[in-house]
C-alpha cells in the first residue's frame, strides 16, 4: 500500500473518539470544523492585503475580526488570524432548460424557502420556464482559507472532524458527494480564471477542509493520484456501470486506490485545496462516456 496515496490514521480508535468529540463539541478540538472554516496561519510573505484578497473579504473586515493585532498593518509568519465569513450579494439567475427551483437553490447554497421568499411569484406553484429570471438572495459562505495543518512524512495530521448529516439520493439515483454542504462557488460552463476565459467541466462545492467526500454512485476506481500537471491536485475518478464517470478533485486525502470497487456513499477522500484551486472546496465532475455533463442536472 502506498502510504502517501492512502492517508489513513493508524489509530482508528483514537480517531473515532476525536470524531465523536468534534461532533458534540465543535471548535474545541484542533482541526475541528469551527476552526477549519474560520482561521488561517500566516505564511512568509503574507500581508493583510494578500490574505484579505485570497479570503474574499475586505481588509477592514479582517482587521475587525482580529482586534488583538498590535499593528493593524503588520502580521508575522506563523500567526493565526480569524477569517470572517464572506457575505455574497444577491444576484439574478437566468433559468436554463431542465432547471427547477430546487436545483437553483442548491447551486447557490440557499434553501428552497429562501429562494421562494425572494421570488414570491413562484410560491403558488407557478411554472418555471427556461429564460425566466430568478432572484438569488444574499447569502453567507465560509472563507476557503484555514490554518495550515502540521505534516509528518507527507501525511496530513489532524484530528478527525466530520459532518454526518445525510444527503439523499436524487430521483435518478445520484448521491450528493459532500453531505450537508450544498453551496456552489463555481458553476459548470464558461468562467474567468486567472484573467482568462475557460470552460469549467464540473461544479465547485464549498465545504470545510477535511470534510468526507462520498461516491455519488457505486463503481470502480480508475484513477487515484496526485495530478498536479493538469491542475486537479489529489483526485479520484470513478467509472460506473452505465457509462457514467465521476471526478472528485482538489482533495486533501485520497482514501481509495485504483482498481478498487466502491459502494455508493463510501468515503473515498476528503475535501482540500490542492492543485489549481482558489480555495478549499470539492470539484465534482460528471461525464457520460467522457462527455462532460452539468452535475446539477442530475439532482432534480
Amino acid at each position: 500500500m502506498n502510504p502517501t496515496l492512502i492517508r489513513r490514521s493508524r489509530r482508528p480508535v483514537v480517531r473515532g473518539l476525536l470524531a465523536a468529540a468534534a461532533l458534540l463539541l465543535p471548535g474545541l478540538l484542533p482541526g475541528g470544523t469551527a476552526e477549519a472554516a474560520g482561521s488561517y496561519r500566516v505564511k512568509p510573505g503574507d500581508n493583510l492585503t494578500v490574505i484579505a484578497g485570497r479570503a474574499g473579504v475586505s481588509i477592514a473586515a479582517l482587521k475587525s475580526a482580529n482586534p488583538a493585532l498590535r499593528n493593524a498593518n503588520y502580521v508575522r509568519a506563523g500567526q493565526v488570524l480569524r477569517i470572517p465569513d464572506r457575505v455574497l450579494a444577491g444576484r439574478t439567475h437566468r433559468v436554463r432548460g431542465g432547471e427547477n427551483l430546487t436545483v437553483i437553490a442548491r447551486r447557490y447554497g440557499v434553501s428552497l424557502a429562501q429562494l421562494l421568499g425572494a421570488n414570491p411569484a413562484y410560491r403558488g406553484g407557478k411554472v418555471l420556464r427556461a429564460g425566466a429570471t430568478v432572484r438569488i438572495p444574499p447569502r453567507t459562505v465560509a472563507s476557503g482559507l484555514r490554518a495550515t495543518p502540521a505534516r509528518t512524512g507527507g501525511a496530513v495530521v489532524r484530528a478527525a472532524s466530520v459532518r454526518v448529516s445525510a444527503a439523499p439520493a436524487s430521483s435518478r439515483g445520484w448521491l450528493w458527494p459532500v453531505a450537508g454542504y450544498a453551496g456552489i462557488s463555481s458553476d459548470f460552463g464558461q468562467r474567468i480564471m486567472d484573467g482568462e476565459r475557460e470552460m469549467h467541466y464540473g461544479v465547485d462545492i464549498l465545504a470545510p477542509h477535511g470534510s468526507p467526500v462520498r461516491a455519488a454512485r457505486s463503481g470502480r476506481v480508475i484513477e487515484s493520484r496526485a495530478d498536479f500537471k493538469r491542475g486537479w491536485g489529489w483526485t479520484v475518478v470513478l467509472e460506473h456501470p452505465d457509462g457514467w464517470i465521476t471526478r472528485y478533485a482538489h482533495l486533501s486525502a485520497n482514501l481509495v486506490r485504483a482498481g478498487e470497487t466502491v459502494a455508493q456513499g463510501q468515503v473515498i477522500g476528503r475535501v482540500g485545496n490542492t492543485g489549481r484551486s482558489t480555495g478549499t472546496h470539492l470539484h465534482f465532475g460528471t461525464y457520460l462516456r467522457w462527455n462532460p455533463k452539468d452535475p446539477l442536472s442530475l439532482y432534480e
